[in-house]
């Protein structure tokens, strides 16, 4: 793997580890519902996995912040920024009551 994949795949994983031998070299992608259409969303499973580890609830989750990292590894325009939101806190909202039994 060259040395910018490494880096890459670092990045994505949200590790500091750079190949596959060395941590998670798979990130998830989910489909959820923005606005009137379905988007695959790289790394929303491990991203929540993240803010649940923390404590987050989906009332207190930082919603700008969860948006921002996720927007890192996907492609958000600006026209479905705020839908994607409202859509991605929802996932959560469902993600955490799940975890939560």
């Amino acid at each position: 793997m060259s040395k910018l994949g490494k880096n890459l795949l670092g990045k994505l994983t949200g590790n500091n580890k750079s190949c596959c031998c060395c941590g998670p070299s798979i990130v998830s992608v989910r489909k959820i519902k923005v606005g009137n259409k379905e988007m695959e969303i790289a790394g929303l499973d491990e991203e929540f996995e993240k803010q649940n580890d923390i404590g987050k609830t989906p009332e207190n989750i930082d919603c700008e912040e969860l948006t921002r990292n996720l927007a890192k590894i996907n492609e958000i325009s600006e026209e479905e920024l705020e839908k994607f939101k409202v859509a991605v806190l929802k996932e959560y909202e469902t993600y955490w009551q799940k975890k939560k039994i």
